[in-house]
């Protein structure tokens, strides 16, 4: 296991690397000029303006800015942000906890729903259930987030009335220091009547449009893993031994149909903060996507640069304790080897 552990590191540092040189060069092929976004762009003598370049570090060869750059995040240093002067890491850790229960909240409603529906869909294979679940799961991961965002937010916003437009509570009716940066516990910790219920009403909408692309992906391959696992000798042996359905399914069939569930939801992580850029512009979630939409449209290289990779390396280190949970799940499998 440790042998598998340290293999798995080792692996991790090239691919830490790579990152870190994609997101270079991808931040500088946007067009635009950081330095306007700091002085202006009116009324800059050529001077001043190399000045700022020389002082943002643009006037030097692309390849020492990377080296730098490197340099300066392996000592944990992201830069300041252009546009506010803040540290990038403390603006990111600042934002993050409204994306991540976005996101886990996201998450959490895909697996709830995608499990069980892929393994009823495979029980009750051929049947008017399983042809509308694959159906639907198809026009799932078909929609564009923009345009189903766009949809829900007409219905059972403007034209219901039923949830909040946008934003993550009513700032007129309740305010309360943050604490956790997670609202929905600050407002249980708050104390304030009705402030949960309204977290969770501006939650549902956004939670709702961002999970709805990993439910229907769990939803096929646990229908997909259940079929090939059900016709499986052992599960027949079961069959025959008079256990109930619900432990031959629940038990044997089940756990082992999981691991490619298991690696579904992993890599379902980096779709997630990726769909979270769209769904909290839409949904005017003050959480890293936006942050990251608005740094694009001024050029704050700092920022940007510095919010990719610790995104980015959010995911690697998610996909690798995904990696480590497949021997909880099937201890047969030698990591060792």
């Amino acid at each position: 296991m440790l042998k598998y552990l340290f293999k798995r590191l080792a692996l991790t540092i090239p691919t830490f690397v790579a990152l870190m040189f994609v997101t270079f060069v991808a931040i500088r092929l946007v067009p635009g000029d950081p330095v306007e976004v700091r002085v202006g762009e009116h009324g800059i003598s050529p001077e001043r303006l190399a000045y700022f370049r020389h002082e943002l570090g643009l006037d030097q060869p692309v390849w020492k800015q990377f080296l730098d750059y490197a340099w300066k995040i392996l000592h944990g240093d992201f830069g300041t942000s252009l546009r506010t002067s803040q540290k990038v890491l403390t603006e990111f850790f600042t934002l993050f906890p409204a994306t991540i229960e976005l996101s886990l909240c996201a998450m959490l409603l895909a697996i709830a729903l995608g499990i069980p529906a892929g393994v009823t869909a495979a029980v009750k294979r051929g049947s008017w259930y399983d042809q509308i679940l694959m159906s639907t799961s198809v026009v799932g991961y078909s929609m564009p987030i923009f345009w189903w965002g766009l949809l829900l937010q007409m219905l059972f916003a403007e034209g219901w009335h039923l949830t909040p437009t946008s934003g993550r509570i009513d700032p007129i009716n309740y305010y309360f220091e943050p604490v956790t940066g997670f609202m929905t516990i600050d407002a249980l910790l708050s104390d304030q009547p009705g402030a949960f219920l309204d977290a969770l009403r501006h939650l549902i909408l956004p939670a709702v449009v961002l999970g709805t692309f990993p439910l229907a992906v769990i939803a096929r391959m646990t229908r997909s893993s259940m079929l090939e696992v059900l016709s499986e000798d052992y599960v027949r042996t079961a069959r025959a031994k008079g256990l109930s359905p619900l432990r031959v399914v629940g038990l044997h069939a089940l756990r082992n149909a999981l691991i490619p569930v298991v690696t579904v939801i992993g890599l379902s992580v980096g779709s997630l903060l990726a769909g979270a850029v769209l769904t909290e512009t839409i949904f005017s979630w003050p959480g890293v996507g936006h942050w990251l939409i608005e740094s694009i449209s001024q050029r704050d290289y700092p920022a940007l640069q510095g919010g990719v990779m610790i995104v980015s390396t959010f995911v690697i280190l998610v996909n690798f304790g995904v990696d480590l949970l497949y021997g909880v799940i099937n201890p047969r499998i030698a990591h060792g080897r």
